[in-house]
């Protein structure tokens, strides 16, 4: 009797530990995206979600960081090179981007399934002609409005704070081999 209920148990045990790791698997799937394909549509505004990520400063550059999430319910391809709009209160202003990649590099486009990130990077200098390090309140941003290629939309992006005093680049919205949203 003993003797059964110990093997009971093991099976039980081992059961539960297949599925748990069954569903670890599933649930712990990607976050990010894979590289795109023709077969997918363009993401819409309407099915994606962005949020500030971070700010890193070096060497006279401010890079920042902006994922998008696909809160879709189909998988489609975030790329090319978005316009933006910076906010300042409740007034919108259209910004001249400056550059294509960054000083924190550039992305590809990319498949994003379901729940899936990408990502955007945009660039901005802090040491720069005769303002140097004195930011004028002109070119200071409080958030911003990502508008998609091919007029898919557009997507708010509030208290990301970003300045333009000494131009503005902004990467292709996509993801690359080998980046985080840690690493930026």
């Amino acid at each position: 009797m003993l003797r059964l209920a110990v093997h009971f148990v093991q099976g039980l045990m081992m059961t539960s530990v297949i599925i748990g790791s069954t569903l670890l698997g599933v649930a712990g799937g990607p976050i990010a995206a894979s590289a795109a394909s023709a077969a997918n549509p363009s993401c819409r505004g309407s099915n994606l979600v962005g949020a500030f990520v971070r700010n890193q400063v070096g060497a006279g550059h401010e890079v920042t960081t902006i994922a998008f999430t696909n809160v879709g319910l189909k998988t489609c391809v975030l790329g090319g090179y978005p316009t933006i709009i910076g906010l300042r209160g409740a007034r919108q202003y259209r910004l001249h981007v400056t550059g294509h990649g960054t000083y924190g590099g550039n992305l590809r486009p990319t498949d994003l399934a379901p729940r899936m990130s990408g990502a955007l990077i945009v660039s901005t200098g802090d040491l720069c002609g005769p303002t140097y390090g004195v930011l004028p309140p002109s070119q200071i941003y409080s958030g911003m409005i990502v508008v998609l290629p091919k007029n898919e939309g557009t997507v708010q992006v509030p208290d990301v704070t970003f300045d333009t005093t000494c131009g503005l680049a902004v990467s292709q919205l996509g993801w690359r081999n080998h980046f985080s949203f840690q690493d930026i």
